[in-house]
């Protein structure tokens, strides 16, 4: 594992992210990732990507299109760290649509702004209240369409029953069901305790890693089966937020436990707060997002994988 590729140190932290509809003048305009010079260095030479970079694509690749005998539901949350669980959601809900063959639903149930639907640039959210299950053309009625194979919707995170009513009655129209919520929240709880894996989003800091610790140790005496259904995202949200924090040896400890550990590196286009733009994301991200859905779609049809952490640069 390359430490220095991890992107987990650098310049302090991101600006906050304004709220939604909070009266500010025009967006800032979009920044790229990655700069000129390596954006423009990547285009010449991925003609020349070396033999083992191309056969790794094309097995991720492969990974994402596992066909599952039914709908897989996902749920993705912060373990109450705060990290930014709806992007994270979004950008792996866009990998799988993107991979995929069948229908993708990402479903937002964290409350905080800016939205899923925000960060997917979809016009209407929708709402899964009140949603008609009868068939996929009357559940279109109260979806949000992303674009080709990819829907996205609200749900409240404290309305437990909206995933028997609302939500249960519909994923059997998409292979894939990514679910964002909070922690806390009484819809994801719901959700939680019939996904096929999870996703925990938590932030590059010492004390988050604790918290992922006590969680993982706790699963291992209560649940060990949903251990080997979690895959753990160190997210680089703001960037060196905790420079004492030591990626590689963290993810290490965490991987032993056997749930699977991705370290998504910062990304300044992500750290905008904005709508995401799949060509200013990092190349980094576009490959690190693939891996986590990949591992957690592999955990939600397996059960559980061998354990290994994983970060970008390896």
């Amino acid at each position: 594992m390359n430490a220095s590729q991890t992107h987990l140190a650098g310049n302090p932290a991101a600006p906050p992210v304004p709220a939604a509809g909070a009266g500010r003048a025009a967006p800032a305009r979009p920044v790229p990732a990655d700069g000129l010079v390596r954006r423009i260095g990547r285009t010449v030479l991925r003609p020349f990507r070396p033999v083992d970079e191309v056969a790794e694509a094309i097995e991720l690749g492969r990974r994402l299109q596992r066909a599952t005998s039914t709908g897989r539901r996902i749920l993705v949350d912060d373990l109450g760290t705060g990290a930014d669980a709806a992007v994270v959601t979004a950008l792996v809900a866009r990998a799988l649509a993107h991979f995929r063959h069948d229908r993708v639903l990402a479903v937002d149930a964290t409350g905080r702004a800016p939205s899923m639907a925000d960060r997917l640039g979809a016009g209407e959210p929708g709402d899964l209240e009140g949603v008609d299950p009868a068939t996929f053309e009357s559940v279109c009625a109260s979806l949000g369409e992303v674009g080709e194979n990819l829907w996205t919707v609200g749900a409240a995170p404290d309305r437990a029953d909206a995933y028997s009513s609302g939500l249960l009655p519909i994923s059997r129209f998409f292979g894939v069901t990514l679910v964002a919520g909070r922690a806390d929240g009484a819809f994801p709880a719901a959700v939680g305790a019939g996904a096929h894996s999870r996703v925990r989003v938590v932030r590059a800091t010492r004390e988050s890693a604790l918290r992922v610790g006590r969680e993982l140790d706790s699963l291992a005496a209560t649940r060990p089966d949903e251990v080997g259904r979690t895959v753990v995202v160190v997210f680089d949200e703001r960037r060196r937020e905790d420079p004492a924090f030591d990626v590689a040896r963290t993810t290490g400890i965490i991987a032993e436990s056997g749930a699977a550990v991705v370290v998504v590196p910062h990304d300044r286009h992500l750290a905008q707060g904005a709508a995401v733009l799949p060509r200013l994301i990092g190349e980094a991200t576009h490959r690190t997002v693939q891996l986590v859905a990949a591992e957690a779609l592999g955990r939600a049809v397996d059960g559980a994988a061998p354990a290994r952490a994983r970060t970008e640069g390896e």
